[in-house]
């Protein structure tokens, strides 16, 4: 059963899903309420995954199976399956797996509301990557959560990449906007209204530490090989994670 915070989560970035889901997935500016092109979205997620491959030392074709954690529309797992010979997508919102699975069919996309992901057996995945999702989690809890599943599944020669904040601006630690969305949708507001006549949005930020995410990682056995910050956020960080 899903938890309150949870359950509020889920159907936060359902309706985001519904309402501009790939300004969702990618929050550039001048490109929300519908204006991004898809072949431009698609493409930025081309060009991150080829220059993390190119830091990874992975080359085109086979290189096992991966994983596309917090998937959205699909924008990276398209991406990945030039890498890859089976990619799997997962995401909260059924709007966004149903869109990725429209998408790019030659992936595979579930839906998971578990702050786990025993959907998957241990050591199932070559290759794990998340980038701007851990960031939108409702709690840290459940970002340690997940990223303790990442070490879990990511087979002993293969590797975890991951990206979220070390700290957050005062501004972005208050979030007006997404507690004035939350009251609003909770009254009854509809979402469209909210979200393109007001302004607002339910995307919450959290931050962790360094020393936190270390620690996250070795209670699975796993270990931070590498960490550099990363081009999407100030005061970001992206780990690249092995079994110890």
């Amino acid at each position: 059963m899903l938890t309150s915070r949870m359950s509020r989560h889920r159907c936060d970035w359902e309706d985001l899903a519904q309402l501009d889901p790939l300004f969702a997935i990618l929050t550039e500016r001048g490109k929300e309420f519908g204006k991004w092109d898809r072949e431009e979205f698609f493409s930025s997620g081309m060009a991150e995954i080829d220059a993390l491959m190119s830091r990874c030392g992975l080359k085109t074709g086979d290189n096992g199976r991966a994983l596309d954690f917090g998937c959205g529309v699909g924008r990276l797992s398209r991406a990945l399956s030039r890498y890859f010979g089976e990619v799997c997508g997962v995401d909260i919102s059924p709007e966004m797996v149903r869109l990725a699975s429209q998408f790019t069919p030659a992936c595979k996309f579930y839906v998971n509301e578990s702050t786990d992901l025993k959907i998957f057996a241990d050591n199932s995945f070559d290759f794990v990557y998340c980038n701007i999702v851990l960031q939108h989690q409702p709690d840290k809890e459940t970002a340690r959560n997940y990223i303790a599943e990442f070490v879990r599944l990511t087979k002993p020669a293969g590797m975890a990449v991951f990206q979220i904040p070390y700290k957050l601006a005062f501004r972005t630690l208050l979030q007006p906007k997404r507690r004035l969305y939350s009251v609003l949708r909770s009254c009854g507001f509809p979402a469209d209204f909210i979200y393109r006549r007001l302004h607002l949005n339910p995307m919450r930020t959290i931050a962790m530490s360094p020393s936190d995410v270390t620690a996250t990682v070795s209670t699975r056995g796993g270990q931070v090989v590498h960490s550099y910050s990363d081009n999407f956020n100030r005061n970001s960080m992206t780990y690249m994670v092995a079994k110890a």
